[in-house]
């Protein structure tokens, strides 16, 4: 389980994935690595981004037979006003999905990692600073 573990977060790092993925990884990962462990600020932003998940789900799920209906008459047979209408009120659904606190990616991949080194399943290279660039940092 910890390669699974190891391979799936150097992915998480290494790749670019749309937003809903990238949550769906984050969340799925830190459940594999205790996220009853996490600090409150890193818990909190968790159940924030499973909850914005969840919503983004919903609106995908209203969102599909409207472009699928669109699709399959042409826009052509769906009335102006209807169409606006629906739109509209996907958009005011779409606002409406706004996490209620802020979810801050970063910090959370770092925790992933920072947990994962504790567990021993990744092992992260610190470099000492050479004794010029120490020299440099207090002048």
């Amino acid at each position: 389980m910890d390669r699974l573990v190891k391979e799936e977060l150097e992915s998480l790092l290494r790749e670019t994935h749309s937003i809903k993925r990238l949550g769906r990884r984050i969340i799925n990962l830190a459940g594999f690595l205790g996220s009853d462990t996490a600090p409150d600020s890193i818990s909190q932003q968790l159940t924030a981004l499973s909850g914005l998940l969840i919503q983004q789900e919903a609106f995908d799920a209203l969102l599909e037979p409207v472009l699928a209906t669109a699709r399959a008459r042409g826009t052509s047979h769906l009335h102006n006003a209807e169409l606006t209408s629906v739109l509209s009120s996907l958009e005011e659904t779409r606002k409406a999905l706004q996490p209620d606190s802020l979810i801050n990616y970063s910090e959370l991949m770092a925790w992933l990692v920072s947990a994962a080194s504790e567990r021993g399943i990744l092992k992260i290279k610190r470099r000492d600073p050479t004794p010029d660039t120490a020299n440099n940092r207090s002048a």
